[in-house]
């Protein structure tokens, strides 16, 4: 047997070419895309119905609702995914069920008129991201060889900030919630076309004459459930690069899920060098597409960077850059300024997008798990979203004792995260 066919990467499904690296890609375009919007649209849909002082505690708790589902669900599709048979390989099936039931859920999202509806919304929408996700991300450590995950790792990175700049250009376009929502659900479905057409696995379906293995009883089932689930945590490098990613995830979204609120509610007038939006919604978008844009450019440098110097200086210093533009960003409630600083925010937050897939994907304990391990490992992005949820609440009280005090709290506490996040990378080991 070849090396390559023993890390399951048979020659004919491993491509060196840009179509191929962009084929393979294009679900995380589709994910960029999908929670780019809505992590922007769903406050304002939010704010709708309810009062300005609770806004950011309601929002909150629906992004709660999600996160607890998701702290398990792309673990479980990524292991139902390593096990399972079909002449269509072990992951392309979950993306193509995932993709269309998000479609189903953004359908039902764009159509909700109370919290209750959201919040239900939300959840399947969640569970329809990890049907798809989970399996997904297990698709480079699969396929791409350890000397080219860099520059895999730098080409997703660079779709996943390309779908941002794109969201927003459909987000300015369309305004309408539902019209958005469709467009969400039209990228996802197109994108799962995409990848299932140009990754192509192996069969992994049972020959007719083979001989089906004896049923296993329920409680054994389960016994080998948990001991896969506990698998990879004995693993000191996982544990550490999974800890690492729950800290950047954690800043990150204690900023996103909160940031449109505090452009209205602190900085109020977006004056940009004499250009002045009139409404928060476009002062976001622009202030989002600057980051995307300026994370795009650095992107694929970074990732061909990685495979050179190592994932772990990338990380590290792309960490700094970002602690470094966060502290005055949350301390300076002025739009042009807040701009400036979303210059070198995109710079470093491109860098480390680009390198974290590759970091992952070199000490993953279980080339056979690698479904459910890294399914595990996309949980360091999903549980964060319970804590910076719950953490609406504590943004609403600091700012009933002085408007914006809860937001520069947040925004501080996230610039810590990325620091620690990017700076224990050097724990790591099994990495360069």
């Amino acid at each position: 047997m070849t090396a390559p066919a023993q890390c399951g990467r048979p020659p004919h499904v491993f491509r060196d070419s840009a179509g191929w690296y962009l084929g393979l890609s294009a679900y995380w375009f589709a994910t960029s895309f999908k929670w780019f919007i809505l992590l922007i649209m769903l406050p304002l849909q939010v704010a709708e119905v309810v009062p300005g002082g609770e806004k950011n505690t309601w929002w909150g708790r629906i992004v709660s609702i999600g996160a607890v589902e998701a702290m398990i669900g792309p673990a479980i599709c990524g292991l139902l995914s390593d096990r399972f048979r079909s002449r269509f390989g072990r992951r392309r099936p979950f993306i193509a069920v995932g993709a269309g039931a998000t479609a189903f859920a953004m359908f039902y999202l764009g159509s909700a008129e109370s919290l209750w509806a959201m919040a239900l919304g939300y959840l399947l929408l969640q569970i329809s991201d990890d049907i798809g996700t989970g399996p997904y991300s297990a698709m480079v450590p699969d396929l791409v060889p350890e000397e080219r995950r860099g520059h895999a790792s730098g080409i997703m990175g660079l779709l996943q900030l390309l779908a941002q700049i794109v969201a927003a250009g459909t987000a300015l376009v369309l305004r309408d919630f539902f019209a958005i929502y469709m467009a969400i659900a039209a990228v996802n479905v197109i994108c799962a076309v995409i990848v299932i057409a140009t990754v192509k696995e192996e069969s992994t379906a049972r020959p007719a004459d083979a001989v089906r293995p004896p049923s296993v009883p329920l409680s054994v089932r389960l016994r080998r459930g948990l001991d896969a689930w506990l698998a990879p945590w004995a693993s000191s490098d996982f544990r550490w690069v999974w800890f690492t990613r729950f800290l950047n995830a954690f800043g990150y979204y204690l900023i996103l899920l909160y940031l449109t609120n505090y452009l209205k509610d602190r900085v109020r007038v977006f004056d940009l060098f004499g250009l002045r939006f009139g409404e928060v919604f476009q002062a976001m978008i622009i202030l989002a597409l600057v980051i995307s844009l300026m994370g795009a450019l650095s992107a694929v440098r970074a990732g061909r960077l990685a495979d050179r110097i190592g994932r772990k200086a990338v990380v590290v210093w792309s960490g700094w850059v970002m602690f470094l533009t966060l502290v005055p960003f949350a301390l300076i409630p002025v739009y042009w300024v807040v701009m400036l600083l979303a210059i070198p925010f995109g710079v470093g937050y491109g860098a480390y997008v680009s390198a974290s897939w590759a970091l992952v994907s070199d000490v993953l304990p279980s080339r056979e798990d690698s479904g459910k391990d890294m399914g595990i490992w996309q949980s360091s992005v999903t549980t964060p979203q319970l804590l910076t949820g719950l953490a609406g609440w504590i943004v609403d009280m600091g700012n009933r004792v002085q408007m914006g005090f809860g937001y520069q709290f947040a925004f501080l506490v996230a610039s810590v995260a990325f620091l620690l996040g990017c700076i224990l990378v050097r724990r790591i080991r099994g990495s360069t």
